[in-house]
């Protein structure tokens, strides 16, 4: 694999709506592989960290946590998807970088996964948005109106055949007194 592009301070993102938010967006085309942005802020240790009321906390390891709150760190805004077109990689130095992990458009929303102790803490109880997980409940709802309409015509031929003998019955009734 080729070594990813290292891009200039003036890196061709945009902060913008998003459906959760602000989002990060790609202003140009950014190749699978190459380096998009740096996540980064003020070094805690792991228990000031957690002493803190923050989302934007980046767990580097178990004694160290970078505070990425600072609005000068665009990385904040690129949010979580479960099918993310980047990914995160902490170096050695305790750097953390934010890699395409797929090729990027312009106007491609810049998402990441934030790991699954992030995800139960804070985006579960209220719901995921990414596009993943929201095609998944349209699907779920449309699979829940299909089984619903059919059991509805379920139950209306059932009681249509309950129904049957009793207007056979009636129709003979009513035959035999057309017949007097």
């Amino acid at each position: 694999m080729r070594s990813p592009k290292v891009r200039s301070p003036h890196h061709p993102l945009r902060v913008g709506r998003s459906r959760t938010g602000l989002g990060l967006y790609a202003v140009e085309s950014i190749p699978k592989g190459d380096f998009i942005i740096q996540y980064w802020g003020k070094m805690l240790t792991a228990e000031k960290g957690d002493e803190l009321d923050n989302k934007y906390l980046f767990e580097i390891n178990s004694k160290w946590t970078i505070d990425g709150a600072s609005r000068r760190n665009i990385a904040r805004y690129a949010n979580h998807s479960c099918r993310p077109n980047a990914e995160s990689d902490v170096k050695r130095d305790g750097r953390v970088i934010i890699l395409a992990k797929k090729n990027i458009k312009p106007g491609d929303e810049i998402t990441y996964d934030y790991g699954e102790n992030y995800f139960e803490a804070f985006i579960e109880p209220l719901g995921c948005l990414c596009d993943k997980c929201i095609e998944k409940r349209a699907e779920k709802r449309k699979l829940a109106r299909k089984k619903s309409v059919a059991k509805k015509a379920r139950s209306a031929r059932k009681a249509d055949k309950a129904a049957a003998p009793k207007k056979r019955a009636k129709a003979k009734k009513a035959k035999a007194r057309a017949k007097r």
